[in-house]
């Protein structure tokens, strides 16, 4: 039935007889095109009868097809104000607010609708689209529901229904059933939909969201070769590949994604992150992409002059702010969530701006931690710069870089005085405005400054500190000792296993006949990718019968495969950091390669603090011969597994309240030098 059909059934009863066959005449011209004949015929049925709602009305839908809305607007509510009992009357006038982008009264307008009339299946529908517009998700899933239930046939309703579900389930902290329902009803119909690229697209971030990294990537390249044009799926396929570890494809994708959206600073953050994990990519290479990013997107928002600074007072209490996205559960605030613990409150006030709009209980106990808290996951760069400006923040510490939700663009504006990165990044920012960069000596020594645009602090041991979960169990006995081989093992995610990587492993594999691989991470759980991966690993010279392949497993539980580890194998060029510090916690000792930038050279920083510089190798050559030497000492494995947490509990890296000093030393000193007038230099503390 039209919509003009719907008209004539539901007015041509609201009228007399007369009146009812002059709306059938101006209708029936309506309903083929005749606009200006209905027309004549409403306004002479209005001459009549001025307060003819119902021709007042169709006057009303006659403008709003014409695209005049302001008139449409005003002959609507004429006959509402006329009659307010007729549901098609608010219908319309909620096309009309939705056609002027007036959301919120266009949905109060479906709902009244509704109300006179609840089983109307397109009300249903743009009520949806209407709270879609006004970001209320929760809202538009249930209109898209209704109008769903009403109708099961109707692949726009499914579509939007779909694509409600998955937008809502994006939204931390995140419903995965929503995913799931997204999946369901897309899965055999998103060729149906009215617009199927949208559809699939969805599709294919729910399936990315889920994990289930493969069958994402099958639609985003299906996607791709349909329309090459479209950023958003070069850029998923992009992510897919990260998570599956095909890093020189990820790049690829990257790549296409911005040259195909080159305004959009967020896949270029994607593209410089990922070059740090390129075999292939020198330490100057990486440098100048991330400076790069700092000319193209942060430059323009660089201000004049830069941020006032307060009254000179050298030993006042400093007010210092932490922004982060990973304010939860997360390897970034498990080393920082001690730090904030321990700070000197008469030293410091904290301010922490959480940039993510979901909670767990950590985050409860980093807001308890500070002095205080700001949500600002909603606001844009602007918005965030002023509100931290407004908080008079002496020093504010970035702990994100260009991962996940960056807010780099937010420190070019330079809302404080001093700009900090430190912890959740490896490499520069690229942007000017970041002031200082915290390391250590070990992970940045003489001759990495020129790899940054911001002047290197290098605290006295470590740039970060670790405290074991609760979950952590104690070291068992060397599995060598009963297994009768040796077991290698690494459980950093695939990005940071490439092929030469795997053939090196392969050569101490080769070396050491009687000994094992194991690796877990979390694409590993991706069925299709593990049959890849292992693929890739006979190909560098791993035999299939040498190496295990375990997928993810819950954090809880994940230390418990130590147990079955006898010497942990670094990756590069990015190397470990949580998986080392749990690997040298639970009595397994590390070898690596060291590398020339801070993202490979974390767990030599770990290494050097604990004394086992023995384990750092200089070369390729070195790293096997070091690996293959250990396997062979069975004394010196056993004494490890069972001294090594004593040494590491020992050492700077487990010392929370020394580091913390140290580190609100080097702010101290940061400012003394601000305060100065001098320029910034390195610092040495």
């Amino acid at each position: 039935m039209s919509l003009l059909d719907s008209i004539r059934r539901a007015l041509a009863r609201q009228d007399g007889p007369g009146v009812a066959a002059a709306l059938e005449q101006a209708i029936t011209a309506h309903e083929a095109g005749r606009l200006e004949e209905a027309q004549r015929c409403y306004e002479a049925i209005l001459r009549r009868d001025p307060r003819n709602a119902s021709a007042l009305h169709l006057l009303g839908l006659i403008a709003h097809q014409r695209g005049d809305q302001t008139a449409a607007l005003k002959y609507i509510n004429r006959a509402i104000a006329i009659d307010s009992g007729v549901a098609l009357f608010y219908f319309n006038l909620g096309n009309v607010l939705v056609a002027l982008e007036e959301f919120e009264p266009a949905a109060a307008a479906f709902s009244r609708a509704l109300q006179l009339g609840p089983e109307r299946f397109d009300a249903w529908f743009n009520l949806g689209k209407a709270e879609a517009q006004r970001s209320r998700g929760r809202e538009a899933i249930v209109a898209f529901r209704h109008a769903f239930e009403l109708d099961k046939s109707s692949e726009a309703a499914r579509h939007e229904l779909a694509r409600a579900l998955i937008a809502q389930a994006d939204q931390p902290p995140g419903d995965m059933l929503g995913y799931d329902e997204g999946i369901a009803l897309l899965a055999d119909h998103w060729q149906f939909a009215p617009d199927p690229l949208a559809s699939r697209l969805a599709l294919a971030h729910a399936l990315e969201s889920r994990d289930r990294w493969s069958e994402a990537a099958e639609h985003y390249t299906s996607i791709i070769e349909a329309r090459r044009d479209t950023a958003p799926a070069h850029w998923g396929l992009g992510n897919c590949y990260n998570r599956l570890g095909r890093m020189d494809e990820a790049v690829s994708c990257y790549r296409a994604a911005l040259e195909l959206d080159p305004e959009d600073a967020n896949i270029a953050s994607s593209l410089v992150a990922g070059l740090i994990y390129d075999e292939n990519c020198t330490p100057q290479a990486v440098f100048e992409a991330h400076r790069r990013w700092g000319e193209r997107y942060a430059a323009r928002h660089y201000p004049r002059a830069p941020a006032p600074i307060p009254a000179p007072d050298r030993q006042r209490r400093l007010r210092v702010g932490y922004l982060s996205p990973d304010f939860h559960r997360h390897p970034v605030t498990a080393l920082f969530l001690p730090v904030i613990e321990r700070h000197d409150p008469a030293a410091v006030e904290i301010f922490c701006y959480h940039n993510f709009p979901g909670a767990d209980a950590v985050t409860e106990r980093v807001r308890r931690a500070a002095h205080q808290w700001r949500e600002v996951a909603s606001l844009d760069d602007a918005a965030l710069a002023a509100r931290i400006q407004a908080d008079d923040i002496d020093i504010l510490v970035d702990l994100s870089g260009h991962t996940s939700h960056q807010r780099l663009l937010a420190l070019a504006r330079r809302p404080a005085p001093l700009q900090v990165s430190w912890l959740g990044y490896f490499a520069t920012t690229g942007v000017e405005s970041v002031d200082y960069f915290i390391t250590d000596s070990y992970s940045s020594p003489p001759g990495q400054d020129r790899y940054f645009v911001e002047k290197l602090v290098r605290l006295p041991d470590t740039r970060f500190c670790y405290q074991p979960t609760h979950a952590m169990p104690e070291p068992n006995e060397l599995p060598a000792s009963t297994a009768g081989q040796v077991t290698f093992g690494c459980f950093n995610n695939l990005a940071k296993l490439g092929p030469r990587v795997l053939s090196l492993w392969a050569k101490i594999l080769a070396a050491v006949p009687d000994s094992v691989l194991y690796l877990q991470a979390v694409g590993l759980s991706d069925s299709a990718n593990r049959e890849r991966f292992l693929a890739l690993a006979e190909r560098c010279g791993i035999p299939a019968d040498r190496v295990e392949l375990w997928p993810f497993v819950p954090i809880e539980h994940a230390a418990f495969a130590y147990h079955d580890v006898d010497i942990a194998l670094d990756p590069y060029p990015f190397g470990g950091g949580m998986t080392s510090f749990e690997a040298l916690w639970m009595g397994v000792p590390i070898v690596t390669l060291e590398q020339k930038l801070i993202a490979g050279r974390q767990t030599t920083s770990m290494l050097a603090n604990l004394g086992l510089g023995e384990l750092i190798a200089q070369d390729e050559q070195a790293y096997v011969a070091i690996a293959g030497a250990l396997a062979r000492d069975r004394a010196r494995l056993a004494d490890l597994r069972q001294t090594l947490r004593e040494r590491f509990a020992a050492s700077p890296l487990a010392d929370y309240a020394k580091f913390t000093r140290a580190l609100e030393s080097a702010y101290r000193r940061m400012w003394h030098t601000l305060l100065a007038g001098g320029p910034k230099e390195p610092l040495d503390l």
